[in-house]
């Protein structure tokens, strides 16, 4: 820039800073003092002539209609911060906003007030804002300051900058373009019209090249010529005024009343063309608005319309000679690419969406999840007094693919009086929390994303607690969280909702117990800890336990134990109050026995002092009357405390309440807790639980025995495995004292198969048992044991007195075991005679006469036999070799009386017969086969010892000549010829044998010599 151009710009910088200075020096005074406004637009302008002598700027205008807002402001404060706090009631209810807002002031103090702004540029690097004045202020994105400087006479209307170099295009038509960090590199150039849009070449800090366009309705592309001078090359014109102009890569982009033209630098050609829609608004009425989501898209909003465009590479299929020729601009736009040689890669431009809303747009940027953060714009609207209402733009997120609105929200900007669409911009800069700049020629507001942070805090504000705890979690600590659900649960009890609250509480509240430490919750909450973590985590179960105290407290107090007893935690590693527990069951106690004997049943013991709800449920139990309800709640009430008496290791003072309830598994009862012998003597009553009705008592004895095995079963096993604890003579002792006869032949009968060691003294008890129970038994029994004919046991599994035995078979007529009996001392005739007399069974008498093989039993049975026929018939059919020695059939019919006619006995007679005829020959049969086997036997032995073996001479011919022995060796395959004198070397080996003896004996002794198995079948 030239010295004059500065000295220049200096002078009329001098000039409208002192009409400012003035106008901010009066303004307070005038607002408050002037009536109406005309009087303060009449004030101003008399200011601005006595200051400038009728020479300021048109641009002093707008601080006159500042004025005005001024005013209009000040009356509608109290109205405007009323209908806030309705908004702010309105809100209390919603859910918390997605964005949120702070009034940017780190900007410099006279900006927006004294001088509007009127462009702003949003850079990855630097921010750059510019005001109406022409002040450029340049700044990092945490707003501390870079440079401010005047650049232009008139509103500055357009801002570039690539992060290097800045470009701004005024209302006085100059465009001035300088580096951010280097002061001195700066300069100007005169376009003599309006500039609405510049950008630098994306090459600039080498080409010194930009574009330019403006009211002048020219796309300049301007560079620096062969002397230094600027070079400008028309891309366009005369198709209206230029009103934006923006560069991605090597594409620029110009909106003018043509549309949207996309021109390609590196091919010098315009590649798309899309025309203005019919219906949209005058070009220079509403400037576009520009952002880039990424490197290759564009989104254009414009009036009320948004193009979504995308830039890629064109490839075969796309060349269709459809794209505007590049000849003619080659040759007049200079470019380092017009004298490459290589290759350009030609681009196209494809339209992705083009949505048409209902508003105006001032402003649009990116948003997350596919959405677009869309500033609009309502103009002012007359009201019925015919006086102009102005509208605070609003924020919109609309979905990119479906155009549809998802979320709005209307800004609370100040001074919106008399500013138009141009006057607002929409910015963003990417940061960890993106940061939406909403810009107004008169104020500034920052958007943000509520964050997790803010949200809390949002809920905070209005005592929404349970939303403050369900997103805190990784916010804030856990004590901290933990007191968020601390007042909501407050809250709910407030509005007595008392279910909701005990609900919250149990997730509020809640501990995973394998995470806890192995010592209980108090100990690890005082033990001092080198691991911060796991102090805090201590800490927070110390609190958890004391929460749980107080809450209990407070639902126990207001008689709510019933939402209580379902959410208290009953781990003993808590450690809560024993208190609180005893007093949840104490309630239960009185009011529903069904819950009280579930929660014992569910808790353990050592939570709650089991000694004083055992005290608390004997009370009731002594207490209650006894009609039929109450009967049957005592008999759950007992069974509750029989159960607690079990957990408390008191089993001995379950028992009394047991045998009230008629317990029938009372003697499993005993013996798991280790308590039989304890309660003997109550065993006769515990088994006559057994039965009831016309069972008990005295008529349990007619019960048959196989069904009071059945019901008695489980006692008997009982008894057996405790045999070692309580001695089987006690019990049977016990047994016969209380007339329970048929338990000790159950319990003899088990044990004698469990342990016969231990029945072994008790052979009279079980005899006497079999003799009233199973006298099926007693003659095994017996006869299992052997005695000695003095009365002795010999070698017995069981001792019993055998003559106290026979006395109690013939006192019972137990023929077969008094005969068994009888003959075990000796006394077989005595025997015999009751088998005779009282069985009258001759078969029985011939096997007991077989058995003793005494001749004078055999005649006394055959003596007492010859008048009864039975007796007759079986002795002749039952006649064998072991009688024969005794009597024979014809003996028999010959003593036996003429007189007796026995039926059958002629079929006796010829079966014996008949069995002595088969017998002799069978026994003819067996030898003739003993003959006939021994003869074959005979015959082959004699035909293989005179066998010889035919050969062929021929073959032998040499051996014969020699007149040795010729020794025919024979195995299952092969025959094999030898001499004799290649194995034995003998005397008599050449000697002749005359007979077949010496023949045979000459066999057998080459047999032994050769000591080979080899058959020898010749020689």
């Amino acid at each position: 820039m030239s010295e004059e151009s500065n000295d220049q710009l200096e002078k009329e910088e001098d000039v409208e800073s002192a009409i400012i200075d003035s106008l901010v020096e009066k303004a307070p005074q005038l607002i408050l003092e002037s009536s109406n406004d005309n009087k303060i637009e009449t004030t101003y302008k008399d200011t601005i002539t006595s200051t400038t002598n009728g020479d300021a700027s048109n641009d002093i205008k707008d601080i006159v209609d500042e004025a005005v807002d001024i005013k209009e402001n000040v009356h509608n404060e109290e109205d405007d911060d009323q209908d806030d706090e309705d908004e702010d009631e309105d809100e209390d209810d919603e859910d918390p906003p997605i964005l949120k807002y702070t009034r940017l002031n780190q900007l410099p103090s006279n900006f927006f007030s004294k001088d509007p702004v009127s462009a702003s540029n949003f850079h990855d690097s630097y921010f750059i804002f510019a005001t109406h004045s022409g002040v450029i202020h340049i700044c990092n994105p945490d707003f501390t300051p870079v440079r401010t400087f005047k650049a232009h006479r008139a509103s500055v209307l357009s801002i570039y900058t690539d992060g290097i170099y800045f470009a701004t295009g005024s209302m006085d038509g100059t465009v001035v373009i300088g580096s951010i960090k280097d002061e001195k590199d700066i300069i100007a150039y005169d376009f003599q019209r309006p500039i609405h849009g510049v950008v630098l070449d994306r090459n600039y800090y080498k080409t010194r090249s930009f574009i330019s366009g403006g009211m002048s309705g020219k796309v300049i592309y301007s560079s620096k010529g062969w002397i230094g001078k600027r070079a400008d090359v028309i891309l366009e014109e005369d198709n209206g005024p230029i009103v934006g102009i923006q560069l991605i890569d090597d594409i620029v982009i110009w909106m003018n009343d043509k549309g949207i033209t996309v021109f390609h630098l590196t091919a010098r050609q315009i590649i798309s063309l899309i025309e203005k829609p019919e219906d949209s608004h005058r070009s220079d009425l509403f400037w576009p608005r520009v952002t880039y989501p990424e490197v290759d898209r564009v989104i254009i909003a414009w009036g009320n319309y948004i193009w979504s465009l995308r830039v890629s590479l064109k490839t075969a299929g796309d060349k269709d000679g459809s794209t505007p020729s590049s000849s003619t601009m080659g040759k007049i736009l200079p470019s380092t690419a017009s004298i490459s040689f290589r290759a350009i890669q030609e681009k196209k431009v494809e339209i992705e969406h083009i949505f048409k809303l209902d508003f105006l747009i001032s402003g649009i940027s990116t948003f997350k999840d596919d959405l677009w953060m869309v500033l609009t714009y309502f103009p002012a609207t007359i009201a019925e007094n015919e006086k102009r209402i102005f509208h605070n733009p609003e924020i919109k997120l609309i979905n990119s693919s479906t155009g549809e609105i998802e979320f709005e929200e209307e800004l609370g900007l100040k001074n919106i009086n008399n500013l138009g669409l141009n006057d607002y911009t929409l910015g963003h800069h990417i940061e960890t929390n993106p940061k939406y700049y909403i810009i107004s020629a008169k104020d500034a507001v920052i958007a943000e994303e509520l964050q997790l942070s803010d949200r809390l805090n949002w809920y905070l504000e209005r005592e929404n607690y349970y939303e403050a705890w369900n997103i805190s979690e990784h916010l804030v600590s856990a004590i901290k969280r933990l007191n968020y659900g601390v007042q909501y649960v407050d809250n709910l009890i407030q509005n007595n909702e008392w279910d909701n609250a005990a609900i919250f509480l149990q997730q509020l509240l809640y501990i995973d117990l394998d995470k806890l430490p192995d010592s209980d919750a108090r100990s690890t909450t005082i033990t001092a800890r080198s691991n911060s973590s796991q102090e805090e985590r201590d800490q927070y179960i110390k609190e958890i336990v004391s929460q749980w105290q107080t809450w209990a407290s407070i639902f126990i107090n207001s008689n709510h134990i019933k939402e209580l007893t379902s959410i208290i935690p009953t781990s003993a590693r808590l450690s809560l109050s024993a208190k609180v527990f005893n007093d949840i069951l104490s309630h239960w106690l009185t009011t529903d026995v069904d819950i009280f004997n579930k929660l014992l049943n569910d808790w353990d013991i050592e939570i709650y002092d089991h000694n004083l709800i055992e005290t608390n449920i004997e009370t009731v139990l002594s207490e209650t009357s006894l009609n039929d309800n109450v009967i049957v709640s005592n008999d759950k009430l007992r069974r509750c405390l029989t159960n607690l008496y079990t957990k408390s290791y008191q089993p001995i003072k379950a028992v009394p309440h047991l045998i009230k309830l008629n317990d029938e598994n009372i003697i499993k009862y005993l013996s798991d807790n280790h308590i039989l012998n304890t309660f003997l003597n109550d065993l006769p009553v515990i088994i006559k639980l057994r039965f009831k009705g016309n069972e008990h008592q005295k008529d349990i004895n007619r019960i048959p025995i196989t069904q009071l095995e059945s019901r008695l079963s489980d006692i008997v096993d009982v008894l057996v495995e405790n045999r070692h604890e309580i001695l089987p003579k006690t019990i049977i002792d016990l047994f016969n004292k209380n007339h329970l006869n048929f338990m000790n032949y159950f319990y003899l009968e088990k044990l004698n198969l469990t342990d016969d060691f231990l029945v072994q003294s008790f052979g009279n008890e079980r005899i006497e048992l079999y003799a009233q129970y199973n006298r099926s038994l007693m003659l095994p029994f017996l006869i299992k044991s052997s005695h000695s004919s003095d009365g002795s046991t010999n070698e017995s599994n069981s001792n019993y007195d055998i003559f106290k035995t026979i006395e109690l078979c013939e006192r019972n007529e137990f023929i077969e075991e008094l005969v068994y009996l009888l003959g075990e001392i000796g006394e077989n005739k005595r025997a015999l005679m009751l088998i005779i007399d009282k069985l009258d069974d001759p078969v029985k008498a011939i096997e007991f006469t077989k058995r003793q093989n005494d001749k004078e039993l055999w005649n006394l049975l055959l003596d007492n036999s010859m008048s009864r026929s039975n007796f007759v018939k079986s002795l002749i059919e039952n006649s064998d070799d072991n009688t024969n020695l005794y009597y024979d059939p014809i003996t028999i019919l010959k003593r036996m009386s003429s007189d007796i006619n026995i039926k059958g006995l002629n079929k006796s007679i010829i079966k014996y017969s008949n069995n002595n005829d088969l017998n002799l020959l069978l026994n003819q049969l067996i030898l003739k086969l003993f003959y006939r086997q021994a003869e074959n036997s005979s015959l082959e032995f004699r035909s293989q010892s005179l066998k010889g073996w035919e050969v062929d001479i021929n073959d032998l011919q040499t051996l014969i000549n020699q007149f040795e022995t010729i020794l025919v060796l024979k195995n299952s395959t092969s025959i094999d010829y030898k001499l004799m004198s290649d194995y034995i070397n003998n005397d008599h080996n050449n000697n002749l044998f005359n007979d077949l003896g010496k023949k045979l004996s000459h066999l057998q002794e080459l047999k032994l010599e050769l000591n080979d198995s080899k058959p020898i079948n010749s020689g």
